[in-house]
């Protein structure tokens, strides 16, 4: 197991101090750490000054002495002396599990909006209907023209029958799928367009003077949504799906929807 410094320098060697280290994994908190109650506002300006950002939440973590605090969505632990910062995993010895990651991820569910589908700019999509429109049968998709998974994913979407599909490019692969991207968004039928690039066929050759602020728009509403990696999707009642399901998982979030 091994505890990662946060930073580098001889200033900041005893934040990755292995004594330090073994003593958080086993639970025993250094003699410093029994003052009766820490200033944890105190603690929190420690760390922001440490990593220049705002903390989001400061609380004891399940070590006796040690403070779990979240920046940025990223999680460090800070004992009660304010002497010692630690980044890196914490360890449930009994389970073998990342109490560190476990956190994280409450965090992130806890602190992401759910998609409401009324809400959404449905003009910055790429709209698509599959067989006949079915009240409930949407999904609302983020995906990259260049995203190998996007491209499993509308195969899976074939047994997937009367479906209304709005895309949302996004250009998470870099400059050539944001070029790729505009050059749908500026062809005559966007959504042809897509369904091609999905087959592996060429990209289009878009017309100039095309408004492209939509998607700059759709790289906010990702952010907004966390979304990281494509294809990620969302049926009604913001249930949400990552990665190329196929057609049964699919089915299954769109009943949950209707629900």
């Amino acid at each position: 197991m091994t505890i990662t410094p946060f930073f580098r320098s001889t200033r900041w060697a005893s934040l990755g101090g292995a004594a330090l280290a073994l003593a958080l994994m086993l639970g025993v908190a250094p003699a410093s750490a029994q003052s009766p109650v820490p200033d944890t506002q105190a603690l929190a300006r420690v760390v922001e000054r440490l990593v220049g950002a705002k903390v989001e939440s400061i609380a004891p973590s399940p070590v006796t002495g040690l403070f779990e605090v979240i920046v940025n969505g990223n999680i460090f632990y800070i004992d009660s002396t304010g002497n010692h910062l630690v980044n890196g995993e914490l360890v449930d010895v009994a389970t073998r599990t990342s109490i560190t990651q476990r956190r994280k991820q409450e965090h992130e569910l806890a602190n992401t909006p759910v998609l409401d589908m009324a809400t959404l700019d449905l003009a910055d999509a790429i709209k698509t209907v599959k067989g006949k429109e079915v009240a409930g049968r949407v999904l609302v998709t983020f995906e990259d023209p260049r995203c190998g998974f996007c491209k499993r994913l509308h195969q899976s979407l074939r047994d997937v029958p009367d479906l209304v599909l709005y895309t949302f490019p996004v250009s998470f692969l870099g400059p050539q799928s944001r070029a790729m991207n505009e050059a749908i968004w500026c062809s005559a039928d966007r959504s042809k367009a897509w369904q091609e690039v999905m087959k592996d066929g060429p990209a289009p050759v878009g017309s100039s003077g095309c408004d492209l602020q939509a998607l700059d728009r759709n790289t906010a509403l990702a952010n907004k949504y966390r979304i990281s990696g494509t294809p990620t999707l969302f049926a009604a009642g913001g249930v949400r799906i990552a990665g190329a399901v196929g057609a049964p998982a699919i089915e299954e979030a769109l009943k949950a929807g209707a629900r």
